[in-house]
This record gives C-alpha cells, structure tokens and sequence, in this order.
C-alpha cells in the first residue's frame, strides 16, 4: 500500500512539474488543454478510490475485536471498573455485569501483555499493581 501511495504521489508531482514547464517554456494553451483534462482524470479517479473504500470498508466488519501490541485491551462488551496499567486503581461501587445478548464474537489480542475478553468485564484489575475495590 505504501509503494501505491508513493508511486501515485511521484507521478503527480512529475505531471505538475510537466505541465508547469509546457506551459512556461512551451505553449500554454495547449497546457492549459492538457492540464483540464488531468485535472478530470484524477478527478475520476478519487471518485473510483473513494467508492473502492468504502465499498470494502463494509465488508471488512465481522464484530470481532482485535487488538495487538505492547499491553493491547480488546474487549467483546462493556468495560465497567477496570485498573488498566501500572499502579492503576479503581475504588468504589461498582456496577453489576449486564446480561451477555445475542451471538458471541471473536475476541483478540495479541503481543507482550496483551488482554482479551469476551462479553461483560467488570471489576477487574488489569496490568502491575492494579487494585478494584468496590
């Protein structure tokens, strides 16, 4: 993805630089011509790129959660009450789990640390030191 974004930065600069130069040392209305008609297809081609990701980006969500790195939280559910972290502290009453609805989906994470749960969490402590208290 990186090489596609950087590719397409190269070519539009080189493009610009270009038409800048036609029209400066050559002959500008035919510079002008050419730059309207860039300026369409590029013009279409963010339409088809927007469309492309948003078409894709829909069909990307499964309802899993997953999270990944140093000390990464995924959470299938609420969060209620938790010490996340080093010397964290949660102090008084807490809130009673809420019943788990519909399908369960696929929680998730991965790397040094790294926390997963599915459903309703609440009243955890979470990391080094962490204390609920309620």
């Amino acid at each position: 993805m990186r090489l596609l974004f950087w590719s397409t930065a190269s070519a539009c600069t080189g493009v610009a630089v270009a038409l800048a130069l036609w029209a400066v040392l050559g002959d500008a209305a035919g510079a002008e011509r050419a730059s309207a008609v860039v300026g369409a297809v590029v013009g279409l081609a963010g339409l088809v790129a927007s469309v492309y990701a948003l078409r894709r980006s829909g069909q990307d969500d499964d309802g899993a959660v997953r999270a990944g790195g140093r000390g990464a939280v995924a959470a299938g559910g609420s969060v209620t009450g938790n010490a996340i972290g080093a010397d964290s502290r949660v102090t008084g009453t807490l809130a009673a789990p809420r019943g788990v609805s519909g399908p369960g989906r696929a929680v998730s994470a991965e790397g040094e640390g790294a926390v997963a749960a599915g459903g309703d969490v609440a009243g955890n402590a979470l990391g080094e030191g962490g204390e609920v208290a309620g």
